[in-house]
């Protein structure tokens, strides 16, 4: 399936124009009085938070000592960043800082993800995903609910679904979210979705004590080509934090270390299976 993503191409040349730059020794301040922006335009364009336009792309190559074929290649890939994703025609509910994260997940081609208190958004069901939101948002209209639950939705469906590595906290499967019904009917879906290829599925016990991931969730994103790089994703009510280099490394070590504590996808299932029992 095809994973590409304007999000992950304007961080791509987001990356490349920075690369770019510092080779050339050149400021900030510097590129930015040469396409007549302010310096947290620039800075914004480097962080890939938006996107460049291709002339200006040019305007920056020219300035940065660039005049052979990668010119093309690069205006390409700042034209593609331009391009609207799906997920776009949700802008009135889906915030700017979450709207990253949807493109970066429609071109994973992996994503492993740790969770202390609830369903990963992609393993929902609508009737879960509706109580969640509703939580979180006490004050939003149904009509705001339904646009967001469906947005939810159309994420599971969509063609590009990376292969995941989900380990949850058991409070996740504890907690009654939505009722009875609507808990036990969540166990389920993830005892079926454990069962088909393309996900794998640990709990971690209560009775396994302390572990390096007890003060939060996140998510970690592997891109199907090696020029972009692992990117891990935290969420928090202020808006979303994204961490690459070494930083990206030091979560993947305490992913391992957090699937080290947990049960086995077998018998992770089977504890999912016996607490839906109990709804």
């Amino acid at each position: 399936m095809s994973r590409s993503s304007p999000t992950v191409r304007r961080r791509r040349i987001a990356a490349e124009l920075k690369r770019l730059r510092e080779e050339r020794g050149l400021t900030l301040d510097h590129a930015a009085r040469e396409l007549g922006l302010a310096r947290s335009t620039m800075s914004r364009i480097e962080n890939a938070q938006v996107s460049v336009r291709p002339g200006d792309v040019r305007t920056l190559l020219e300035l940065y000592g660039v005049h052979s074929d990668d010119v093309a290649a690069l205006v390409q890939v700042a034209r593609d960043a331009r391009q609207r994703g799906w997920w776009q025609a949700y802008s009135d509910v889906l915030p700017s800082w979450f709207e990253v994260y949807v493109g970066l997940e429609h071109a994973a081609s992996e994503i492993s993800t740790f969770e202390v208190a609830l369903v990963p958004g992609l393993l929902q069901t609508a009737d879960y995903a509706r109580a969640v939101i509703s939580a979180e948002l006490p004050d939003a209209s149904r009509t705001e609910v339904d646009r967001r639950t469906e947005l939810r939705m159309k994420r599971q469906r969509d063609e590009a679904r990376p292969e995941l590595s989900v380990v949850l906290d058991e409070a996740v499967i504890r907690r009654v979210v939505g009722g009875p019904a609507t808990m036990r009917a969540q166990l389920e879906r993830l005892v079926a979705d454990a069962e088909a290829p393309g996900l794998t599925l640990q709990i971690v016990p209560f009775g396994a004590g302390a572990h390096p991931s007890m003060i939060g969730s996140f998510s970690i994103l592997v891109f199907p080509d090696e020029v972009d790089p692992p990117v891990v994703y935290l969420e928090s009510r202020a808006g979303s934090l994204y961490v690459e280099g070494d930083g990206a490394q030091a979560y993947v070590r305490i992913f391992r270390t957090v699937q080290a504590a947990a049960l086995s996808h077998e018998a992770s299932v089977n504890l999912i299976r016996e607490s839906a029992k109990t709804m």
